[in-house]
């Protein structure tokens, strides 16, 4: 069962929603698994909480 981890900034749930969608459809044709057997993680991280360098995300790309 081929498990999707995704890890970004605090997104809308219409967008989660067809973020997940599309990553099953192209899951399933690549591996051949059927939509069930296919598992999607969104891991939602504020961009405080990622370094890039010496700064914050938020610093560097702006407190989206």
């Amino acid at each position: 069962m081929p498990v999707i981890n995704v890890t970004l900034s605090p997104i809308p749930e219409e967008q989660k929603k067809e973020l997940i969608s599309r990553l099953v459809e192209v899951s399933m044709d690549i591996t051949g698994t059927p939509e069930h057997g296919n598992a999607v993680i969104i891991t939602e991280l504020p961009l405080n909480a990622l370094g890039v360098g010496k700064k914050t995300a938020a610093e560097v790309f702006g407190n989206k």
